[in-house]
């Protein structure tokens, strides 16, 4: 007796492990960034709270190809990441009620560099398969 309807029933399934797939590696690319600006946060200057409160998170997909993209929309955040020759002002000579003693320069690397985070990205690697 012939099978009938296989043809559409591999189109289909198809179609949903290339859903499945997509929505996972959505999901991976977005827990990535997540981890670092979390961790990019500890790494940051505070004085106010308006660099780490400026985040910009992007998430784009062309052509099955998906990135993820973290910046700071404040004025001086390239000078902070960029820039070698500073370190936190004490909380004495500080305008602003927070300071972070971890602050350094480079923060929004180090918030996908570090140890830590290399090591919250091997997690995510193992849970979600990839």
């Amino acid at each position: 007796m012939p099978v009938t309807g296989a043809k559409a029933v591999n189109s289909k399934m198809k179609s949903i492990f290339k859903d499945i797939s997509s929505n996972k590696a959505n999901q991976f690319v977005r827990s990535v960034v997540s981890v670092g600006e979390n961790n990019s946060k500890q790494y940051a200057p505070i004085e106010y709270g308006t660099l780490i409160n400026s985040t910009i998170v992007d998430l784009n997909s062309t052509n099955g190809l998906i990135t993820g993209s973290l910046s700071y929309n404040t004025n001086y955040a390239a000078y902070l990441e960029f820039g070698e020759n500073w370190s936190p002002r004490p909380p004495a000579l500080k305008s602003g009620p927070a300071w972070n003693p971890n602050a350094k320069p480079h923060f929004l690397r180090l918030g996908f560099e570090s140890p830590e985070s290399k090591a919250e990205i091997k997690e995510l690697e193992k849970i979600f398969k990839v």
